[in-house]
C-alpha cells in the first residue's frame, strides 16, 4: 500500500526565526516521515528559508487561489490559523484536520484596545467556518479539548450519530500537544560570561496576557544586583502588539533596571532555543487568571524541562496543573512577588525537581503525542455527517472581508506571518 501524503499548512512562515506555531510545523514535517507519512510542507513564506527536512518531506509555497493545484496530490491536510480558511473554501473535498493547539481568537481578545473589534469579528467568523467544516481537530490539553467540544456541540458537530460509534469523540477532537526531543544538540552558549555570583532568570517572550510584575518585583526588591531577568523580543512585532513589553521597559527604566538587572534579547533561531535555556538558571514566566491562561499549554516550559532548566509558573492552566501533579517545578499564587522570590531562592539554593520533570516529559515524547495525527494521516476521513447536522455558515475568508483602515488593515495583511506563542 503506498504511503499517505499529508500536507501541513500553518499561519506562520517556516524559517529559522519562528515562534511556537512555526516550530511546531517544522517538527511535524521532520518527524512524520519516520512514521511512514509523506509530508508536503506548505509555507506562507519563502520556501528557500525552510530549514533542512528529512527525505520524504517536500516544501511548497502557499499561494491563495491556487490551493486546489498545490494540494491536488495529497490525501489530507493539517492546517492552522487564518490560512485554514483558504483550504476549507478552495479544497472542500480534501479531508482536513484543523489544528487548534494555539487558541488564537482568545489570545487576540487582549489586543482589542489597540486594534479595535474588526480582528475579533474576523477571528470569530474564521473559527465558525473551521469548526463547522473541519473533519478532525487537534488541541493541546484536556482543558482545551472540553472547551472545543463545547463549541462543536453548539455548532451541531456533536450529535447522536457521532456518539453512537465514538462515545468519547476521540475521532473528532484529539489532544496532540507539542513534543520534546529525545536528545538535544550540543550546547553552544548564547549569553556572555556571568558576573561573579550572578543568577539568571529567563522569562522569555512577553505577550500581553502574561504578568511579569511578580518576577520583576522580586528582582527589584533584592538589596544586591545578583539576579538578572531576561525578556525576549517578539519575532513578529509588526503583527503582534507589544504593549506589555513597552510597559515593562518603561517600568524598568524608571527604576534604573533596564539593561542591567533586566535585559532584552532578540529572538533566537529555533535551532538555538535550547542553548539559551542551558545558559540560564531558571525559566520563570507568570500570569494572572484568564481564559487564555486556562486554555494554554506553555510550550516554553516543555522546552525548558527538556534542557534541564528548572521552571516556575503561576497557578492556573494546564501547565501549572501538570507541573504540580508531577512535582516538576514551582507553582506560585498569581501576583505574589514574595512567593516568587522564595521559590527563586530555593532554585538558586539547589532544591531540585528534576525527577518530576523527567516523569512529566515522558508524557510528551513525540511518538506518543503524534499517535492520533498519524492515525488520521494513515486513514484520512471526511466527517460524513457534518453537512447534515452542522450549522454551516458562509463565513468570510480574509480576502472576502471589507478592507479596514489604518493599523487594522496592516494587522490583517500580516496574519499569515504571525505565529503561536512560546
Amino acid at each position: 500500500m503506498p504511503k499517505r501524503r499529508l500536507a501541513l499548512l500553518a499561519s506562520e512562515p517556516i524559517r529559522p526565526r519562528m515562534a511556537g506555531i512555526g516550530i511546531r510545523y517544522l517538527e511535524l514535517a521532520r518527524r512524520l516521515p519516520a512514521a511512514g507519512i509523506q509530508v508536503v510542507l506548505i509555507t506562507a513564506g519563502d520556501p528557500a528559508e525552510v530549514p533542512e527536512l528529512p527525505a520524504g518531506a517536500e516544501v511548497r509555497a502557499f499561494v491563495r487561489g491556487d490551493l486546489a493545484a498545490r494540494l491536488g496530490d495529497v490525501d489530507a491536510v493539517l492546517t492552522q490559523g487564518q490560512l485554514a480558511n483558504d483550504v476549507l473554501v478552495e479544497v472542500p473535498a480534501l479531508p482536513a484536520a484543523i489544528d487548534l493547539y494555539d487558541p488564537w481568537l482568545v489570545e487576540n481578545l487582549h489586543y482589542a484596545a489597540e486594534l479595535g473589534l474588526e480582528p475579533y469579528r474576523n477571528d470569530h467568523a474564521s473559527w465558525v467556518l473551521q469548526l463547522t467544516r473541519g473533519d478532525f481537530f487537534l488541541c493541546s490539553c484536556d482543558e482545551q479539548r472540553l472547551y472545543y467540544l463545547g463549541l462543536l456541540t453548539a455548532l451541531g458537530r456533536v450529535h447522536p450519530l457521532a456518539i453512537d460509534h465514538d462515545p468519547d469523540l476521540a475521532g473528532l477532537v484529539a489532544v496532540v500537544p507539542f513534543g520534546v526531543a529525545e536528545a538535544l544538540p550540543a550546547h553552544r552558549p548564547v549569553l556572555g560570561p556571568r558576573t561573579a555570583g550572578e543568577r539568571r532568570i529567563l522569562f522569555g517572550g512577553l505577550y500581553d496576557w502574561y504578568d511579569p510584575w511578580p518576577v520583576l518585583e522580586a528582582v527589584a526588591a533584592r538589596d544586591r544586583d545578583d539576579w538578572t531577568v531576561f525578556f525576549v523580543r517578539n519575532p513578529n512585532p509588526d503583527s503582534t502588539p507589544q504593549a506589555r513589553f513597552a510597559e515593562v521597559e518603561a517600568w524598568c527604566q524608571r527604576r534604573g533596571l533596564w539593561g542591567t538587572r533586566v535585559r532584552a534579547l532578540d529572538w533566537l533561531p529555533a535551532a538555538r532555543r535550547y542553548d539559551l535555556l542551558r545558559d540560564v538558571d531558571v525559566l520563570a514566566a507568570t500570569h494572572q487568571p484568564s481564559l487564555e491562561t486556562r486554555l494554554s499549554l506553555r510550550t516554553r516550559f516543555l522546552d525548558a524541562m527538556a534542557a534541564g532548566c528548572p521552571v516556575l509558573t503561576a497557578d492556573g492552566g494546564a501547565m501549572s496543573r501538570l507541573i504540580r501533579e508531577h512535582q516538576a517545578g514551582w507553582v506560585v499564587p498569581p501576583g505574589d512577588a514574595t512567593a516568587v522570590a522564595a521559590a527563586l531562592a530555593e532554585v538558586f539554593g539547589g532544591v531540585s525537581h528534576a525527577a518530576g520533570a523527567r516523569r512529566l516529559l515522558a508524557r510528551f515524547q513525540w511518538p506518543k503525542v503524534l499517535a492520533p495525527l498519524i492515525a488520521f494521516a494513515e486513514s484520512p476521513r471526511r466527517d460524513p455527517h457534518k453537512e447534515r447536522f452542522a450549522r454551516i455558515v458562509s463565513a468570510p475568508t480574509p480576502r472576502d472581508l471589507p478592507a479596514p483602515a489604518g493599523k487594522i488593515a496592516r494587522w490583517l495583511s500580516r496574519l499569515g506571518a504571525r505565529g503561536g506563542r512560546r
